[in-house]
């Protein structure tokens, strides 16, 4: 059985591409800093008949990673799909803006990304096969006033997607940068607006589908990057 790994696992997106995954016949290996959003949905994912394995791990930390992936190919097998959903964030006026918070963001939304993407890339090779596939953000293409710190992550995420499609396109490994150009749809949302329209917000499952479409792309087709955003956003 081959082995999806998803960085970043809360009760939106995160949730939905391990759900995504599983339903394809992938073992999950769950990641993110705190082990309960992750135990609860591999209990989740086992019940339907999936194997799943949650592992809380600190994507900002290479020896953190690399203890988790010697754990998920210990007991789910070898590794051919990566989605890195962690993402830093802060905000503020720019002056007043202690650049630790920047630092953090940056190795949330970056770091993160390259010490899983070293970590799993050589699994890839090996199996001649892989997908990889990066979540962003508007942030990736205009920087806001006061959102700094989320913009140089998610800037700096756009090019490391370029720079791995370039270099491992022509070796098997389909690398997609995914720009979420409008707010999700998470809990987290319902409790600030309670009565925002659906129709304003993304869906995760739908962003999950949408990077579905992506995984089953022939390499005479393969995306890059695509933009996902409700019918009402301006852009």
């Amino acid at each position: 059985m081959e082995v999806a790994i998803v960085a970043g696992v809360g009760p939106g997106l995160g949730a939905s591409l391990a759900r995504v995954f599983a339903r394809q016949g992938y073992a999950v290996a769950l990641l993110s800093r705190s082990r309960e959003p992750s135990a609860q949905l591999a209990d989740e994912i086992r019940s339907g008949n999936g194997r799943a394995l949650a592992i809380p791990t600190d994507a900002t930390r290479a020896d953190s990673v690399q203890e988790a992936i010697e754990k998920i190919k210990g007991e789910l097998g070898q590794i051919t799909a990566l989605a890195y959903n962690a993402s830093g964030y802060g905000r503020g006026e720019f002056l007043k803006l202690d650049p630790k918070t920047i630092q953090e963001s940056f190795e949330a939304g970056v770091i993160g990304a390259v010490h899983l993407c070293q970590a799993v890339i050589p699994e890839m090779l090996s199996a001649g096969h892989g997908f990889v596939s990066l979540t962003g953000a508007t942030a990736a293409l205009r920087g806001r006033a006061g959102f700094a710190p989320l913009a140089i992550a998610k800037s700096s995420l756009r090019m490391l997607g370029q720079s791995l499609a370039r270099e491992f396109h022509p070796k098997g490994i389909h690398v997609v940068h995914v720009i979420v150009d409008g707010q999700i749809d998470t809990p987290r949302l319902r409790s600030r607006e309670p009565n925002r329209p659906r129709n304003t917000v993304i869906s995760p499952d739908s962003i999950a589908e949408s990077i579905l479409y992506m995984l089953k792309q022939t390499p005479d087709a393969w995306t890059q990057e695509f933009d996902l955003r409700p019918h009402l956003e301006v852009f």
